[in-house]
């Protein structure tokens, strides 16, 4: 047998990559009412076996096997006659002196739990009126991205949704769906349209192995970062996981209510590891797709046991590969990047240019993460998809910012630090830098443009805005209790993120002081932890007010719709150096912003023009209603105050 630093060798030489790799676009199971042909790329196995189940669930024999024959570069193949609709399937790869049998990296179904692939005849998922379902969007559009877990959505048995489709895909296709005893409070899609958000961004909702598929318990909970199958939708989200095709009809379902309520989707993908090393990856072509370091060990940037290996050829490929079958055949409109930073920069170039090339590609958002858990071992050569690096990267391919979260709230990694809302007023330079995306080198990168930047303050890591609020507060204050200085912190904190250039993102709930009751890691607890609580978004409907008037202007002002270039900013000296007031022109159009992070009233000074008040700090100004403001104005406590010429909402 073969060690792995030989194999390492092997794959990595320049006559492997030449002889047997290969760029055909029919790997997997293709299916025909007259036959199916399977294709896997096994260049190291002397021999692969097809085996067919009638079952999805492990345990059964199968009840016929095939041997498949070696064609050209390290693939095998075989044609199966007659109607597979709803047939399983698996391979067994003898190689290297192992045989084992694994499930197919490119299946489009599977059964429960991922163990076994289903030949699927994907025409029969599609649901009626799905031909002529899109989204569309403009690249000049005005993007603000809404991060959601399907299970968190409708968990909670208080917020109206059909007992059966709790926690499911098919939950976000029910309109009407209003709080109990609350009927003139919606939650669920219509909550959601009525934001104003432009996306929703899925937590992963590719099949995952953390969660027991087959189990009715409600409790059972994960974020879902533990990719099994990564081109067929999450089971235990669907009515029914034994049957590999309902999973899919109802995620088409999903995504063509989004599109119906004039919402784009975004996929949260995990390409950077698996969740098991010894899976099918590995069975299939052992030691391939994932690096390791010069004495052999699988490399652990992830942290999660395994880094996967962007740099290699059919790697590189199988990413691309899956990304564009999510646009193509599910209508996904954007991608977000799992710790994008232990990708290599020509992967994910080579990935936006793939999604250009598709018919409205270049609506596709793409963003990631821009850091890695810890150290990874690339191919020599290869560029790491890191922050530094970003000016390498496609100036459409979109990065989260941390400098920009951390400058206005605190670090995430240290509980009781606080930031430029909550007790460091101090950061007045970094929060002027991150009104202009950073585009200007301070932290030393520099982006192509403000759109490849994300502006927000909380994620599904770490803690929620309001907890972390809550602990920078210090002692006696509640997570559950509603806090009129916490509030002032959290509005502002969203009038910061909501008047920087660039895209915005936010959490599920920040818009109502979401809380976990101070976990920060909740990635495996229970709903009753993680699910979004719709009683506490009725308490604080006036916070989400608050939230949509921030969305009504950024959507109405032409500085913010365009984030191709950087808009002209104009930065204005207060007698408090900690207030930050400025000015944004785009197209006969002004925006003027005053932070002040101070704990008591502060006069500020606005330039000469046409002003009307469109926020103070805590309510929205609708219609013209706000005040004319001429020479200055008093800044609220704790406040972001805006003021427009000739923006109207």
């Amino acid at each position: 047998m073969k060690t792995p630093k030989e194999w390492k060798i092997l794959f990595e030489s320049e006559q492997f990559e030449r002889t047997q790799c290969y760029d055909g676009d029919d790997l997997g199971a293709f299916y025909t009412p007259e036959k199916t042909v399977f294709k896997v790329w096994a260049p190291t196995a002397e021999a692969v076996i097809l085996n067919l189940y009638e079952d999805g669930s492990e345990g059964a024999v199968p009840y016929r096997q095939f041997a498949m024959t070696k064609t050209g570069c390290g693939v095998f193949k075989i044609e199966i006659g007659g109607d597979l609709d709803g047939v399983y399937y698996t391979y067994t790869v003898s190689s290297d002196g192992r045989v084992r049998e694994t499930a197919d990296i490119y299946a489009k179904a599977c059964g429960a739990n991922g163990k076994r692939s289903m030949v699927v005849n994907m025409a029969r998922t599609n649901p009626a009126g799905w031909a002529s379902d899109k989204f569309v969007r403009s690249e000049k559009d005005t993007v603000i991205i809404y991060e959601l877990h399907i299970k968190d959505f409708s968990s909670d048995s208080f917020g109206g949704f059909c007992e059966a489709y709790r926690g499911k895909y098919m939950a976000v296709t029910e309109r009407g769906t209003v709080l109990n005893n609350h009927p003139e409070f919606s939650t669920g899609l219509d909550y959601v349209k009525a934001l104003g958000v432009t996306h929703v961004h899925l937590l992963p909702v590719f099949d995952y192995a953390s969660v027991d598929e087959t189990s009715a318990d409600m409790s059972l909970f994960n974020w879902g970062y533990d990719p099994e199958n990564y081109n067929v939708p999450e089971g235990s989200y669907a009515t029914d996981s034994l049957d590999g095709a309902v999973r899919i009809y109802e995620f088409k379902k999903m995504v063509q209510a989004f599109h119906d309520a004039g919402i784009g989707v975004i996929m949260d993908v995990v390409y950077n590891h698996t969740y098991d090393r010894d899976g099918s990856f590995q069975k299939t072509v052992p030691y391939y797709y994932y690096r390791t370091d010069e004495n052999g060990n699988f490399c652990d940037g992830s942290c999660c046991g395994n880094d996967t290996a962007s740099e290699r050829k059919m790697f590189r490929k199988y990413m691309t590969d899956s990304v564009c079958y999510w646009a193509k055949e599910y209508h996904i409109d954007g991608f977000r990047f799992d710790l994008m930073g232990l990708h290599d920069v020509e992967t994910m170039n080579g990935i936006r240019e793939a999604l250009d090339n598709m018919p409205d590609g270049r609506q596709k958002l793409m963003y990631g993460e821009p850091w890695a858990a810890g150290r990874t071992v690339m191919r020599r050569g290869a560029v790491a998809a890191v922050k530094s690096n970003v000016h390498l990267l496609n100036e459409r391919i979109g990065f989260f910012n941390d400098d920009t979260r951390d400058a206005i709230k605190g670090s995430v990694f240290f509980e009781e630090d606080g930031g430029y809302i909550n007790g460091r007023p101090e950061n007045a330079g970094k929060i002027r830098a991150a009104v202009t995306a950073w585009c200007g080198g301070e932290a030393g990168y520099r982006p192509h443009n403000p759109g490849q930047v994300i502006s927000y303050v909380s994620a599904h890591d770490n803690f929620t805005l309001w907890d972390k609020l809550v602990y920078t507060a210090g002692d006696g204050i509640s997570f559950d209790r509603e806090n009129p200085t916490l509030l002032a912190m959290n509005r502002m904190a969203a009038g910061i993120v909501f008047t920087c250039q660039g895209h915005v993102f936010f959490q599920a709930g920040e818009e109502f002081a979401r809380t976990k009751q101070g976990i920060g890691d909740s990635y495996n607890k229970p709903p009753s932890v993680n699910q979004l609580d719709w009683r506490r978004a009725y308490d604080y409907r006036s916070l989400i007010d608050y939230y949509k008037g921030l969305i009504a202007i950024r959507k109405q002002f032409s500085g913010f719709k365009n984030q191709g270039f950087a808009v002209p900013v104009t930065f204005y000296e207060n007698k408090t150096a900690s207030v930050v007031s400025f000015v944004i022109n785009a197209e006969g159009q002004r925006l003027f912003a005053a932070y002040n992070p101070e704990k008591e009233r502060q006069l500020i000074h606005v330039p000469k023009g046409q002003w009307q008040m469109l926020s103070d700090g805590e309510r929205i100004f609708y219609s013209g209603t706000g005040a004319l403001v001429d020479g200055y104005f008093c800044a609220e406590p704790l406040s972001v105050t805006i003021l427009g010429e000739n923006i109207h909402i």
